[in-house]
């Protein structure tokens, strides 16, 4: 049975601190490890890392975009000094910024005020796969959307949906064979599903998302109630491989990690 302990304030705390770059090496170190032994924590600081990702998309794409022209045309005028209107713009910019900031700031107060088990449940896209994967593996004439035949037709369609390039994996030579695809949501997200048999009928699916975060992570073991995965991140992209053999499922993340 998973366990579902909160996990303490003060881990969250430096977990918020990891994100937000406040952490010495050692501690960052610290965290790491503790990532790398407790799923909880390690699902707790991929939602804040794609939160942190999300908002800064947010704030970025809202300064790019110009001030409404009556917005401006209502603003006090400055002083004769000045001769443009580039300094209002940069202001009302500031000031409708905060604001956003501060809207999200509460809606974040907000969710910390939950328990730590529903914020985890409520941002990770891990814990949705999981339960997609115990659905679409017992199917057997609806396992999939796309088949294997189709794979070219894959790899474009789902890398343009999920925004990550990707080639699909071979996992031939392990004892998998490729069925097809699927395109989830998942936290919000475009989510490819990409689905594998063996000769005994059993089925894994490799699962990936647009991640920006830059930077790379290696292979971890993660479990929700009886679904395992071998999740792993590139550059651009957050992958699972979800199944039930948590032994074997690493062994085909390393395999499947430079092939896709």
């Amino acid at each position: 049975m998973t366990d579902r302990t909160p996990i303490s304030d003060d881990i969250l705390i430096m977990l918020g601190a990891y994100v937000d770059g406040a952490l010495t090496q050692e501690e960052r170190t610290i965290v790491e490890d503790m990532t790398e032994k407790d799923p909880r924590i390690s699902e707790e600081l991929e939602g804040l890392l794609e939160l942190n990702t999300d908002l800064q998309d947010v704030f970025d794409g809202f300064l790019a975009k110009p001030v409404p022209a009556e917005i401006v045309a209502s603003a006090r005028p400055l002083p004769a000094a000045s001769n443009t209107n580039k300094a209002p713009m940069r202001a009302l910019a500031a000031s409708l910024l905060i604001g956003a900031a501060l809207g999200a700031g509460g809606m974040w107060f907000n969710q910390q005020n939950k328990p730590p088990e529903q914020i985890a449940a409520a941002r990770s896209w891990l814990g949705e796969v999981a339960e997609y994967h115990q659905v679409y593996a017992v199917q057997t004439r609806h396992l999939v959307e796309v088949p294997a035949s189709e794979q070219d037709h894959i790899e474009k369609w789902l890398s343009k949906e999920v925004g990550v390039a990707f080639k699909v994996p071979d996992l031939e030579t392990a004892g998998w064979s490729f069925q097809g695809a699927r395109l989830l949501v998942a936290a919000g997200k475009p989510v490819a599903q990409l689905m594998y048999k063996n000769a005994d009928g059993a089925v894994i699916a490799i699962c990936g998302l647009k991640n920006m975060s830059g930077t790379p992570a290696r292979t971890a073991l993660k479990q929700f109630g009886d679904v395992h995965m071998a999740t792993w991140k590139s550059e651009t992209g957050s992958f699972a491989i979800v199944g039930d053999a948590p032994e074997e499922l690493e062994a085909l993340a390393d395999l499947a990690t430079p092939l896709i």
